[in-house]
């Protein structure tokens, strides 16, 4: 008799402890798509000020057991003056993160890698759209969140150049890797700060790769061309 009544005692000890489990799988699931709208929305907002224009993020996803997660769909439209079409598109990028830094007032991110991102250098007589990007950086930091970030890698970039004669007559080329370490560890790490770091030398490289590969001459050789034509 007593045997039976410990084993009716112990129903609600794991009711108890059911219930716990359940209420942690859920915290766990809440908490980490609070983290992952807090990181998209964050990417956006604050890119988009640092560059003036409105950019895009498709969808982020963080794991809390070792802040590994992915980007996807990092789109950069072009600023006023220039074509609908986007200015850069980055698919896919992996990041690796110190979870516990994002509840804090500096966010440390350990790694990010981004494989083939696509930019597109788009030329008129007033500019390209490429350095007016460049020219809106550098302005004051309204953020609160400092962000840290101890190694990025850009590999196999692509650039397509148009120079106002339309797709048909774009030129593309390649542009190499890309390593920076130890991003906002020095000086200001605000947030808009540590993106400028990391967008600058992405822009200056297909800037650099544009015209290292001759692209501006074939576009102008392909508008002349069409225009003799």
């Amino acid at each position: 008799m007593s045997l039976f009544k410990s084993k009716l005692d112990l129903k609600p000890v794991f009711q108890a402890l059911f219930a716990i489990i359940i209420i942690g799988v859920l915290g766990a699931l809440i908490l980490s798509l609070s983290i992952d709208s807090m990181v998209q929305s964050s990417l956006e907002s604050t890119t988009a000020e640092v560059l003036n224009t409105s950019v895009d993020v498709e969808d982020v996803s963080i794991s809390l057991l070792n802040g590994s997660g992915t980007i996807k769909g990092f789109t950069i439209h072009n600023p006023d003056g220039f074509s609908d079409k986007p200015a850069a598109k980055l698919q896919e990028i992996s990041i690796k993160m110190k979870v516990s830094s994002l509840l804090s007032d500096t966010v440390i991110v350990k790694e990010i890698r981004v494989q083939k991102p696509e930019l597109y250098y788009e030329q008129k007589a007033t500019g390209s759209n490429l350095d007016a990007l460049t020219d809106n950086m550098g302005g004051s930091s309204s953020s609160d969140t400092n962000l840290i970030v101890d190694y990025l890698l850009v590999e196999n970039g692509q650039v397509t150049l148009t120079a106002d004669i339309g797709s048909e007559k774009s030129v593309m080329a390649k542009f190499s890797k890309i390593e920076l370490e130890g991003i906002g560890r020095s000086g200001s790490n605000a947030m808009e700060k540590t993106i400028q770091q990391i967008l600058e030398p992405v822009l200056e490289k297909a800037l650099q790769e544009a015209a290292t590969q001759g692209l501006m001459d074939k576009a102008k050789n392909a508008l002349e061309g069409m225009i003799d034509g």
